[in-house]
């Protein structure tokens, strides 16, 4: 065998790898295999509250499982802003994988049949207004953190932002849902304000050279150490064959609620994660299934893309260093030549 049927070979089996650890992680938070220790402080229900709570998620449920143009208007009715993108990208990636690839994608973000718990209700009578709702995932146990908002008298209450809770994780009592959270606002108060942390948080993540968060901002947290290690991991398979890079930005923050006694605020913000393999040699990369589901390719030879949703939810506190408390990726392109 010559040293570039060699070459050739190997490129194509690092190509399968690399893509299959980008999107492994793709709707779960990524690396995470420890107990379901999670834990919500504070959880009280509300009549009100637990009706809108109940009807949202319900809908939100049943959107992601409907096809077609129904489930298009389904999924608008349900969702809003981030998580209409996310929710629009799943259900794209699922109607273009084959049968046998939809499966796990639906076991890892069926809840349980149990109805969601109101955390939180923003205070007083001024819009636009947010819930903070607990669920929980029938497959891990995990439990899910939703934000559900809404932007006058007129417009139902939708899911804005969800993600799954990470093992170990706690979120700290919350103001009773008799009197109400106060709101998020620009995050005056707090120990880092919300856009200025995300932004950092991103930073921090990038690969190779990513930019630590100055010290005392930010935890060590189970998303950040999972995917770093799959960062290193896939550029460690591509010595010597190709480059790797991944790059994120802060895209916005969805918004919010302080919890009890004014000592901090549960934070939904959303990262956009763009991942690339260049491959300069010769030889063929035959990508994992839901890359070729977006992009119709079964084979890449020159150069790899995939575009990522990664909706981060952290708690920030009056003083001290913030902490992520859950995280969920969405899969949103792809694309390769």
């Amino acid at each position: 065998m010559t040293m570039r049927s060699r070459r050739r070979r190997r490129a194509a089996a690092l190509g399968a790898g690399i893509l299959s650890l980008s999107l492994a992680g793709c709707g779960a938070v990524v690396g995470i295999t420890d107990a379901p220790t999670a834990a919500v402080g504070g959880a009280l229900q509300g009549g009100q509250a637990q009706a809108i709570a109940t009807q949202a998620v319900g809908a939100a449920v049943a959107a992601y499982g409907a096809p077609g143009p129904e489930g298009d208007a389904l999924r608008r009715a349900a969702f809003t802003g981030d998580a209409l993108e996310a929710a629009e990208a799943d259900a794209r990636l699922e109607s273009k994988s084959q049968p046998a690839q939809r499966q796990a994608p639906k076991d890892a973000r069926a809840l349980t049949s149990a109805a969601p718990v109101v955390l939180a209700v923003s205070r007083g009578l001024a819009y636009p207004r947010s819930l903070v709702v607990q669920t929980t995932r029938a497959k891990s146990g995990l439990p899910v953190l939703s934000l559900l908002t809404t932007r006058d008298v007129r417009t139902p209450y939708r899911v804005a932002a969800s993600a799954t809770m990470l093992p170990g994780a706690v979120v700290p009592a919350v103001d009773p849902v008799s009197d109400g959270s106060p709101p998020l606002g620009d995050g005056s108060g707090l120990a880092v304000k919300p856009v200025a942390l995300t932004a950092m948080y991103a930073a921090s993540l990038a690969f190779p050279s990513g930019r630590p968060a100055p010290a005392g901002t930010l935890s060590p947290d189970a998303f950040a150490a999972g995917v770093t290690s799959s960062a290193r991991a896939q550029n460690a398979a591509l010595k010597g064959v190709g480059t790797f890079t991944e790059q994120r930005q802060a895209r916005n923050v969805a918004g919010g609620l302080r919890v009890a006694d004014g000592k901090g605020a549960l934070v939904f913000t959303a990262i956009d994660r763009a991942n690339t393999f260049l491959k300069p040699g010769p030889g063929t990369i035959i990508p994992m299934a839901p890359f070729t589901a977006l992009t119709g390719l079964t084979s890449v030879t020159a150069e790899a893309r995939l575009k990522t949703l990664e909706v981060v939810t952290f708690f920030i506190p009056d003083s001290g260093p913030a902490v992520v408390v859950a995280a969920q990726e969405h899969l949103v392109g792809a694309s390769g030549v």
